[in-house]
Parts: structure tokens; sequence; C-alpha cells
């Protein structure tokens, strides 16, 4: 392996200690008109795996090993190696060098074409201590299909060029990696990525850095597992999920440059079922207009532990009637997509302080928990149109007011509101579904009181104290 070098990332520097990672050892600059190619998805799309992938390896239906070699492949196409049809590999002390372009993105994407390293049909492979460079557009470590497992320890994974992802499980395919640092520069190269019908990805003590345009540190379709991964998505959020999927990050520090710490979405019709776990994680949103967690089209429950979201904009939860764009720029409105969902999303936090706002458009919900000596400071407004908030306490909890607020559904474990701080500020309930209120005007510590709302839906129309764009 290609000694590597021990710059400085100042971007990713905790406290006293700081984190490398590749781009510390090729410079991004060289690759820079690679990694400015915009990724076409409008071309044909191959309804069934192809009986042959390209590649100058292959391993076919038998067992194989390679040790303190170096492969490559400079063709279109063309993958370094391909391990396939219940076929066994292991690599220890390897070079993989990739160049050449995908000719069909979706092609690359759903079966591994011009990936440096493909393993499918139900083979297994073990990579340990391995270097893989990739440039113009190709995924770095691949798995396809139900029962293909890779193992990848110890690895420094380098890319340009779109649709570059770093460990990359389609067709449910799994990858479990240890002791990783991955650099992707390209538009939509996230760092750890699922894809249809689903990849199932585990990460463990690595480091992740995403520069481009689209690129996250984790994209689930299927499932993610992450423990200790410390990460920075320039241009993306930390967390991408499409669909009914499952993120679970636990001891992560992430930070993210565009959207929001989260986006979770459905960009097809409204499904149910998407979950978020987040375990003494910290994610840090850089954007003046990024939320922590942002919801649309979906009906998700996002259960927060330990966990910190640090925004530069004071919003931690959004939800709205909207989807992502398909190059993963933005947040498509009611212009965009007129045949959308509200969205629905529960969050739960638990051992958690939490300063910042919540807030939803256009008919979406955000019903917010606090229990097991939470905290809160903030207040829920809606962006646009008529949205609905729930907020529950137990009675170890607390909520510091920042403004009045309009809740439809809200219990306390405290009947006399006493862990609710006011400073001043009205709390206005729905007296038809808060019935244990009884209608009454009930005061709050700090000035304040909480009092049954006149409207009969109770859904809120309190704006922010500044107007901000559709997040």
């Amino acid at each position: 392996m290609a000694a590597r070098s021990l710059l400085l990332f100042p971007a990713l520097a905790l406290a006293s200690i700081t984190i490398e990672d590749p781009s510390n050892v090729i410079n991004p600059a060289f690759w820079a008109a690679d990694n400015a190619i915009v990724p076409d998805y409008d071309i044909a799309m191959v309804s069934s795996q192809p009986s042959d992938i390209l590649a100058t390896h292959k391993v076919n239906g038998k067992t194989s090993s390679a040790n303190h070699v170096t492969w490559s492949a400079t063709a279109n196409d063309t993958s370094v190696l391909v391990v396939a049809n219940d076929a066994s590999f292991t690599g220890t002390y390897m070079n993989f060098e990739k160049s050449g372009y995908s000719t069909n993105l979706n092609d690359a994407s759903f079966w591994g074409f011009n990936a440096a390293i493909n393993v499918a049909n139900a083979s297994t492979a073990v990579f340990d201590k391995i270097n893989v460079t990739v440039h113009n557009g190709a995924a770095q470590v691949y798995s396809y299909g139900t029962d293909t497992i890779v193992h990848v320890n110890n690895a420094w994974l380098y890319s340009s060029g779109p649709v570059s992802h770093g460990l990359y499980a389609s067709g449910n395919g799994t990858i479990i990696g240890r002791n990783i640092e991955v650099y992707s520069g390209g538009k939509r190269s996230s760092s750890f990525s699922g894809d249809s019908p689903g990849g199932y990805i585990y990460v463990y003590d690595s480091v992740a850095h995403a520069a481009g345009i689209g690129s996250a540190t984790f994209y689930a379709l299927g499932e993610i597992h992450a423990k200790n991964v410390v990460s920075l998505s320039e241009n993306g959020p930390v967390v991408f999920s499409d669909g009914v999927q499952t993120a679970d990050l636990i001891d992560c520090d992430c930070t993210a440059g565009l959207l929001g710490g989260v986006a979770m979405f459905s960009s097809s019709t409204l499904q149910s079922g998407a979950v978020l776990n987040l375990t003494n994680t910290k994610f840090t949103t850089l954007g003046s207009e990024m939320p922590g967690l942002w919801f649309g089209n979906i009906i998700a429950d996002a259960y927060l532990t330990n966990s910190q979201l640090v925004t530069k904009s004071g919003i931690l939860v959004v939800a709205n009637y909207s989807q992502i764009t398909q190059d993963f720029d933005y947040y498509a409105g009611y212009a965009d997509n007129n045949a959308l969902s509200p969205a629905g999303v529960t969050v739960s936090v638990t051992e958690s302080d939490m300063t910042g706002d919540l807030v939803a458009y256009n008919g979406s919900s955000i019903d917010w928990s606090l229990a097991k000596y939470s905290s809160w400071t903030g207040t829920a407004y809606s962006g646009y149109g008529d949205v609905s908030f729930g907020v529950s306490l137990d009675a170890t909890s607390k909520w510091t007011m920042t403004a009045n607020t309009v809740v439809q559904n809200f219990t306390d474990s405290l009947t006399s509101l006493k862990n609710i701080h006011s400073q001043g500020h009205t709390l206005y309930y729905n007296a038809t579904v808060n019935t244990w209120l009884k209608g009454k005007t009930v005061s709050l510590p700090g000035g304040g009181s909480a009092k049954p709302i006149s409207s009969a839906s109770g859904k809120s129309q309190i704006r922010g104290r500044s107007r901000r764009t559709q997040n």
C-alpha cells in the first residue's frame, strides 16, 4: 500500500484531535474537471442483470486470493475485479487503480458496471489493508445480490467523477466496513450507499469526506448501520433516505453543508415506516436555512438518544409537502411536483438537550416528545399553511419557550405544567383534543400561560419571526 500523509484536515478538527482523509494525499484540485461532470440519468434502463460484466480480473464460481499486488483497469465500463456466482475471494495488501467512464450511469448504479471491485450473486469477499483509487465516475467497492457479503477492513478509498460511492450495496447485497478512510469529489457520490431494491451497509470506526453536490455520508436505500464515524458532507446531508428505509447511527460526529443533517423523503407516493435512530451522536448543519432533520412526502419515526443537533439556522426539524430533486441539490415543492403528500414525523428525544425550532409546511405534522431528563429550548410554527404539532413531556424533562406556540396534541406528566418555562409566552392547546386540561387557562413559570385555543381544529398558523424559504 502507498504511504499515507499525516496532513491536517481543519474542517474535521475535533477539539485537539485532527482527522485526515484521502483528499489530504491526492489533491482534489487535480481532478476538478472530473468532479464537475453532471450525472446523466436520462438514459435507457437495463431491466435485468447482465450475464457478464467486463473486468481485468475475474473470479467466477471458485475460491481465490491475492496479496501484495497492484491491479488496474482503464477501459470504460470495465471493473478491476469481479467476484461472481458463488465465488469467494480474499485480498490483502492490494492496490486497485481504476479509470475509464461509465457510459450508462443506470448500469453503474444498479449492476456495478465500471466499479473498481464488484462482488455479486451470492459471492463473498474479504479485503484487508487495501487502497482503491478511481477516476471518471466509478464506484469503489460494490456488492450485489442476496447472500453477497463483502468485508472491507483497513481501507483507503479515493474517487473523482459522478456516482463514485465508496462502499456501495445494491440488490440486497451487504458490505461490512471497518477502519475506512473515504473521499469522493464528484456529484451524487456518497461515502456509504445503498441502491434499489436495497443494500445493507455496516460501517465502524471510519472517516468520510464527500465534496460533491448531492453527496451524503450515508445514502439509505435499504439499511445503514454506523458506529464511530466522523464525516463531512460539504454539499449534501449526513443521511439521504428515500422511502421506507432504516438509518441507525451510534457514536458518530457528522457535518452537513447542504439540505439538512438528514433528508428523509419518498421519491414516489407517500410511504410510511422510515426510521432514523441517533444514539450518542452529533449532527452539525452549516447552512443558514438548513434544519437538523428534514422530512418530505414521508411518514417517519426518529429516535434521538443522548444526541445533539447543532444548526446555524436554529431549526431542529422540518416537515413538508416536498421531496428532493433528481440532482439532489434543492427541495422540490408544489411547483415542481403537485402529486405529493404532507409529511408526518414523530421525534422521540431522550437524555438529550435540544435548542431550536420545529417548522411544518403545507398540512404536515410534527409530534415531538421529551423524556428521560431531556430539555428543549424553542418553539413550533408554520412555515406556510395549516399544520399540526404535538408536544409531550415526561416529569423529568423541561421546555423553555421562545415564542407563542400552538399545539394540537399536548401531554405533560406534570399536570401542574411546572416544567414549562414560558418566558412570558403563551402555549395554545386544543381543548377538544386535550380534555385533561378541562379547557382551563393554566399559569406557567415565567409569566406566561397555557390557554385553550379558539380554533376548533387547533392547527397552527403561527409564523416564524422571520419568513424563511420553504425548506
